[in-house]
């Protein structure tokens, strides 16, 4: 089977989330079951060409939108010619994908209505005899109008809906941008949103099936709550709408190889991730590193439960324990978590993105920190098992899939998931109450241990959701 995977991020060409980390590690998975998969994404600035040695496949193609003519030049990674990129100066001359320090690109619709354009031109025009195209995402979303209503293409389409809360949401203005049929497009069951047009609400209904992250998420997304006022539409197209779990690359996450750590460490040299705690300990000066050591990586948004962090950090200074928060986003939040840098003795918090600084915390963690308002799949959750910590995750979507409390199960080694700690009640209280369950599984050594091992032991990679795509495909 011959599969097209389009994406607008893919690592380690270009990332901002866990998109662009599905977006390398799935392909790769079905690689390794046989099937032949070309990537495809926009070949942005900030792209390293020689570090990752992308070269110029020779193919320059136009395309004429609203009496505007666009120019594409089409690019190859040097050793695996399946793996796509496309640079036209509108999508791709920006430093950030999609905004900048004022916010987000005002022609981004054009922008990425160009990419879908463009990545169904580069597989006619490379006569590549793709069986599926699988989109991600809002920006890759009118892929599956186009190819229905413009282009008439047989091959069937997959979207993958990463994170509900980022649609693609324009003046309906950009139909005659991009030479959409008002006919055919504009309408409830396609691009019209509250007299705007909204790109991926028409993935939802032109694409033959429909995934989000995980099974929660797709039962979540159908209710109010969740369901970002897409609720309806999802409920309507319900019976092509799946839920497959996220997985982790075990290449580029395996704390037995992994370059960025002090000390490599596995099952069977368990006892040199403690050295990895005792180095970190050292480095942030942090007094006592016999203390359980909490960490929290993500992004600075209301979504990660960041407002939650906010109002325990007064608390955190009390405990017994160290703590090292490691993240950005929200102006508002960078301001926050910045004004309470070197605050406090026993908590270490770094704005940005460091991408070894937050390998090294999973390497000497305890306990990773996730309270999620809502929470699609998530990785760190996965990421921190692979390294023997254990989660501490509100209950919703993907972390009610991949963790379940210490506590719920009798026999360790007869649970397939990773185990951790988790609370059903969004507050400070039902928070701290699972920290005091941290503390109180901390101090029995042989217990926390067993658990941590089994955390490293499970199997979070992408072979078997691989194999429920690969289905889904063949279906």
């Amino acid at each position: 089977m011959n599969i097209l995977f389009v994406s607008s991020e893919i690592f380690p060409y270009a990332k901002t989330g866990g998109l662009a980390d599905v977006s390398y590690a799935l392909p790769e998975a079905l690689r390794q079951e046989g099937e032949k998969v070309y990537t495809i994404m926009p070949l942005y600035n900030d792209v390293d060409r020689d570090e990752h040695k992308i070269i110029y496949s020779g193919l320059t193609f136009e395309y004429w939108l609203a009496g505007v003519r666009h120019q594409f030049d089409v690019f190859y990674k040097e050793n695996n010619k399946n793996e796509l990129f496309v640079f036209n100066p509108i999508l791709c001359n920006r430093w950030g994908l999609y905004h900048d320090q004022f916010g987000d690109y005002g022609d981004n619709a054009l922008r990425f209505g160009l990419f879908c354009y463009s990545a169904l031109e580069v597989m006619i025009r490379m006569k590549l005899k793709i069986d599926v195209v699988h989109v991600n995402d809002w920006q890759t979303s009118l892929i599956p109008l186009l190819m229905k209503t413009r282009y008439s293409l047989p091959q069937k389409t997959v979207l993958t809906i990463h994170n509900l809360a980022f649609q693609g949401i324009f003046p309906k203005k950009v139909m005659n941008e991009l030479e959409l049929d008002w006919e055919k497009c504009f309408k409830f069951n396609g691009l019209e949103y509250f007299d705007n047009v909204n790109f991926l609400k028409a993935g939802i209904f032109f694409s033959d099936h429909v995934t989000t992250v995980s099974k929660t998420y797709a039962q979540e997304i159908q209710t109010t709550k969740f369901g970002e006022r897409l609720d309806d539409t999802l409920q309507i197209n319900s019976y092509k709408l799946k839920g497959i779990v996220n997985g982790i690359s075990t290449e580029i996450f395996d704390p037995k190889k992994d370059k960025y750590i002090e000390k490599n460490f596995s099952l069977e040299t368990y006892k040199k991730k403690n050295e990895n705690k005792s180095l970190l300990c050292k480095e942030l000066n942090f007094k006592e590193e016999g203390r359980p050591l909490f960490i929290f990586i993500g992004r600075f948004t209301p979504q990660k439960g960041v407002d939650i962090l906010l109002e325990a950090i007064d608390l955190f200074k009390t405990y017994e324990a160290n703590f090292v928060i490691l993240g950005s986003g929200e102006d508002l939040y960078n301001h926050a978590f910045g004004t309470l840098i070197g605050a406090y003795e026993n908590i270490h918090i770094k704005i940005g993105y460091d991408e070894a600084f937050s390998r090294r915390l999973y390497a000497s963690a305890d306990f990773l920190l996730m309270p999620s308002i809502f929470e699609p799949c998530g990785l760190n959750q996965m990421i921190s098992m692979k390294y023997g910590v254990l989660p501490i995750v509100s209950k919703t979507g993907g972390l009610k899939d991949t963790v379940i409390d210490f506590t719920d199960i009798d026999k360790i080694e007869e649970c397939s998931l990773g185990l951790g700690i988790t609370f059903d009640e969004y507050n400070v209280f039902w928070f701290n109450h699972a920290l005091a369950k941290a503390f109180a599984l901390y101090s029995n050594k042989s217990k926390f241990e067993k658990i941590s091992k089994h955390n490293m032991g499970v199997d979070n990679s992408w072979k078997n959701s691989a194999k429920e795509y690969l289905n889904l495909y063949k279906s």
